[in-house]
């Protein structure tokens, strides 16, 4: 007998509302639709969201744990996994210390919240800061920027869209990958409703977008140049308009700083390296000015650039000091089902630690150092160095650029596990693999976005299934493996939990201690809705909307309650910008990277899904009047080159590039991943491509710089390339 439930969504911010059909005799899931009665997503959802059920059948899952023996994997009891992997750990903290433990945690780890609760905890209670994260690839200058501002990493004004009346949206395709950083089910629709009343939306981009081809002004800008036509909002608005800052003032330190960074940035300064026209920035900058209600967003297209952190400097503090924050129709700062700002001050959550890494000397940000590091800190002398490495839901070998070097730095490693749903690049270096469930056969809250609603809702999901063959929750595994790995009771919740429930297991009856428990206790405490309504109201239920002035004078996190505008290090950053002014402008025979998202595609970690059928993988999509210089027809095979590393990739022309462009989705190019699905695909991996290393770090936040580095495309028949490789071969322990 089949049975229709209701869920949601843990592919993006999104969330939006599924149905799952789910035979509860064989526990076999059937249809995954898109819920048409869900309170917000109102039956819309993306097709990536309805491959869940495609996933949880897949049978090329990691089913079972498998330890490296020789070349291969067997397959291996869950005790015999921990006793092995705790006491490998064990003996290395005895002699190295606890530093010589690490985690990373990929993207899927903070749609979970049972994974990025315990996941946390788990390297906590080892007493490790090496916390590594893939947020240090896409948002980590966001991150670190709210933190300096605002006090903590979780503070970042959404748009009150709904109110909106000038909207500007850059380095963003909303159509495609919905916003990042704000949570915003079908967000054309809501784009267009701006316009609809009369608003304005505009689009910044150096492509012209699925988002821009269906809403909205296109304004075409050089790659990586978005900083300086904020340079240039803020000259106009400041300098030449002589907006009053004492409102912006009464509210915030160090604005005259943040004025003084603009002085001269003038439009007509900035038109060379944007190629955007001085009358146009001009324009730009008033039109936002005197809207009533603005916001200015921007996302992973300007933050995985070279100055990601000076930008969304640049954007708050416009945003602040034109009035637009904590004010109807500009941006709002959410509660959620419980007050998140009161309870991370508690815990010490999401703001600055003294934690750096061993080599480089980079900070965390939102508790994680940048992945970029993470080579460095396996491969050195020091004594301290990490030794054994847990990956959580990540492929860090092959979502950071140049991969290889960490591959390479994985042979000094003592210890490699992975935990994970697929096989992929990451795990095929590692001596264990542990399955974990997947979205349908856990419960979840989307804790890590309640702050960041335009509408606010509030949604609990129970399992759909039971987890097939012996995939555990996420929660569990690193409950276990802190005990394992012999960390000090009642220190921190990774440990304290699996304590409390060998306790439990003690007294008659099956009693546990489960994140769900914790979960009900802090819904109470926010006094909004309990866990127990939740369970009784299978699509979420709508909570009191966002509203202006609950913000300034009230929930700020600083110690004084005042946003921090003077931030030191993104002022010291300041000087490259004119040193790369000239460098970053267009070029005649120059191309420039930058990425491109794909409808049916997810960064890395879907491609083994049946549910992925892209024959032709990606592509390099090039403006016409480039490929004729190059000689290059639609579809010919090219060869995309850095001084690092080649790939080759089908080209694909449009007039939808800018001139000097060249974009390419990320995620592909699963040759050498040891699973076959995703091996079959074609395509590349772009990344190879992407120069890595200390030098191609964004100084203030540690962010990875993924785009603007300027490649060479030609075509195959002119000379023969070979794609690079990564050496899977098994280490040596």
């Amino acid at each position: 007998m089949s049975t229709i439930k209701r869920t949601y969504c843990r592919i993006c911010e999104a969330h939006c509302g599924l149905t799952v059909e789910v035979d509860e005799l064989t526990q076999r899931v059937g249809a995954v639709r898109p819920d048409r009665d869900h309170p917000l997503s109102k039956g819309y959802c993306c097709v990536k969201g309805l491959g869940a059920g495609a996933m949880h059948e897949d049978e090329a899952r990691l089913n079972y744990p498998m330890k490296r023996v020789g070349s291969g994997f067997e397959r291996i009891g869950w005790d015999q996994a921990l006793q092995e992997i705790g006491a490998k750990v064990r003996k290395l903290r005895a002699e190295f210390g606890p530093r010589s433990v690490g985690l990373y945690t990929g993207n899927p780890t903070y749609f979970s919240f049972q994974n990025i609760l315990m996941s946390a905890g788990f390297i906590e209670a080892l007493h490790s800061p090496n916390l590594f994260a893939s947020h240090s690839v896409d948002n980590n200058n966001k991150l670190h920027v709210s933190t300096a501002m605002y006090g903590r990493s979780m503070v970042h004004p959404v748009p009150d869209l709904d109110h909106t009346r000038f909207f500007m949206c850059m380095g963003s395709n909303p159509v495609v990958s919905q916003m990042s950083m704000v949570q915003l089910p079908n967000a054309l629709e809501r784009l267009k409703a701006i316009e609809a009343r009369g608003g304005r939306v505009v689009i910044v981009d150096p492509r012209r977008t699925e988002t821009a081809q269906r809403v909205g002004q296109h304004i075409s800008i050089q790659p990586q140049t978005d900083v300086y036509l904020l340079m240039a909002m803020l000259h106009v608005i400041a300098h030449e308009d002589g907006i009053d800052l004492a409102p912006a003032k009464a509210i915030a330190h160090g604005v005259d700083e943040l004025v003084a960074s603009a002085s001269a940035w003038t439009p007509e300064r900035v038109a060379p390296v944007t190629g955007i026209a001085a009358s146009t920035i001009r324009e730009l900058a008033h039109a936002y000015r005197d809207a009533d209600g603005a916001a200015l967003y921007m996302s992973t297209g300007v933050n995985m650039g070279p100055f990601g952190s000076i930008a969304y400097w640049l954007l708050q503090g416009l945003n602040l000091i034109t009035g637009n924050i904590d004010r109807r129709g500009g941006l709002l700062v959410p509660r959620g089902p419980f007050d998140t700002l009161r309870l991370a001050g508690w815990i010490g959550l999401g703001g600055f630690n003294e934690h750096r890494t061993l080599r480089g000397d980079w900070h965390q940000v939102a508790g994680c150092f940048p992945v970029a590091a993470l080579p460095g800190e396996i491969d050195n002398d020091d004594p301290r160095r990490i030794r054994a490495l847990f990956v959580s839901a990540g492929n860090p070998v092959h979502s950071m650029p140049n991969g290889a070097a960490l591959a390479k730095a994985f042979e000094k490693l003592s210890l490699l596990v992975s935990i994970d749903i697929y096989r992929n690049e990451t795990s095929a270096y590692a001596d264990y693999l542990l399955p974990a469930t997947d979205m349908l056969e856990r419960s979840d809250y989307p804790a890590s976005h309640a702050m960041l609603q335009v509408t606010p809702h509030v949604q609990y999901t129970p399992a759909m299934v039971e987890p097939k063959y012996e995939r555990r929750y996420e929660w569990r595994i690193f409950s276990d493996l802190a005990v394992a790995c012999g960390a000090k009771p009642w220190g921190k919740i990774g440990n304290l939990l699996p304590r409390i429930n060998r306790l439990l297991a003690r007294l008659p009856g099956d009693l546990e201690l489960t994140p769900d428990h914790l979960l009900a206790l802090l819904m109470r405490w926010g006094g909004e809705v309990t866990l127990e309504e939740l369970k009784r109201e299978p699509a979420g239920l709508m909570l009191p909307p966002n509203e202006p002035g609950s913000f300034f004078g009230k929930r700020v996190p600083t110690k004084d309650g005042k946003v921090q505008l003077a931030l030191p290090d993104v002022i010291a950053d300041l000087p490259r910008l004119d040193a790369e002014e000239e460098r970053l402008g267009p070029r005649s025979g120059r191309l420039v990277l930058i990425g491109q998202r794909d409808r049916r595609s997810h960064n890395s970690w879907m491609h083994n899904s049946p549910h992925i059928r892209q024959p032709e993988g990606n592509h390099a999509l090039i403006h016409p009047d480039d490929a004729r210089a190059l000689s290059i027809t639609d579809g010919d095979e090219v060869e995309v080159g850095s001084d690092q590393a080649s790939v080759r990739l089908r080209a694909r022309l449009s007039d939808e590039m800018r001139r000097g462009v060249v974009a390419v989705p990320h995620g592909w190019g699963h040759q050498n991943a040891p699973v076959k699905r995703a091996a079959s695909l074609p395509g590349a991996n772009i990344n190879d491509v992407i120069p890595g290393g200390p030098s191609q770090v964004e100084p203030v936040s540690g962010m990875a710089i993924m785009m603007g580095h300027e490649v060479r495309v030609s075509r195959i028949e002119a000379h023969q390339a070979v794609a690079p490789t990564l050496d899977s071969a098994p280490r040596g322990n």
